[in-house]
């Protein structure tokens, strides 16, 4: 599995698949999903005020074909609500997205680090979340494994808390080097050391 980042606008990679998560009690949408939906012209809000889009968890929406943004698809995950939040929910969530992403016969996606800025979780055991929950659905099929690539969508300013939760999976995980995080090293280069 192959792991890279971008801190580009989310709307402008070229990802086949970007994986978002869309929690039942914000409307509108917040964070990556809350400017996705900006760029969509609120597509995602009219989604929720039609009661097509509820946000409950383990709720999936694949849009495809979006103009105005890079992705092929978009994939909507409920999150449920904000206050349920948790790390557990979260690796759930990603454990998922990945599996779902695998029904749909992709090998690559991109996400957002569900529930960023929310209810004081903190970003880098999010990431370590979201790592561990890819990489244990992926673990069971080798090839999937070594054919996977994920990338996470965020800010430049939350480059050192995401290093440090790459950090924390490599410690708490045995991946035995099939997480291959080189796409990362130039942007954490002064941060990242393993």
């Amino acid at each position: 599995m192959q792991i890279s980042i971008s801190t580009e606008s989310p709307d402008l990679p070229k990802h086949k698949c970007l994986a978002l998560g869309i929690f039942a009690d914000e409307k509108p949408p917040r964070g990556v999903c809350g400017f996705i939906d900006w760029r969509l012209n609120g597509l995602i809000s009219r989604g929720i005020k039609k009661e097509i889009i509820f946000g409950r968890f383990e709720e999936k929406v694949v849009i495809p074909f979006l103009p105005r943004i890079g992705s092929e698809i978009l994939l909507l995950f409920g999150l449920g609500k904000v206050s349920d939040i948790s790390y557990d929910k979260i690796y759930n969530a990603a454990y998922l997205v990945t599996k779902t992403v695998d029904k749909m016969a992709l090998d690559s996606f991109a996400f957002d680090l569900y529930g960023e800025r929310r209810l004081g979780l903190v970003t880098s055991n999010i990431v370590e979340a979201i790592i561990t929950g890819i990489f244990d659905f992926l673990s069971s099929d080798i090839e999937k494994l070594s054919r996977m690539k994920a990338c996470a969508v965020t800010s430049s300013f939350s480059l050192q808390a995401v290093s440090q939760g790459i950090r924390q999976f490599k410690t708490n995980v045995d991946d035995r080097g099939s997480v291959d995080i080189s796409p990362m090293e130039e942007v954490f280069a002064p941060t990242l050391s393993f």
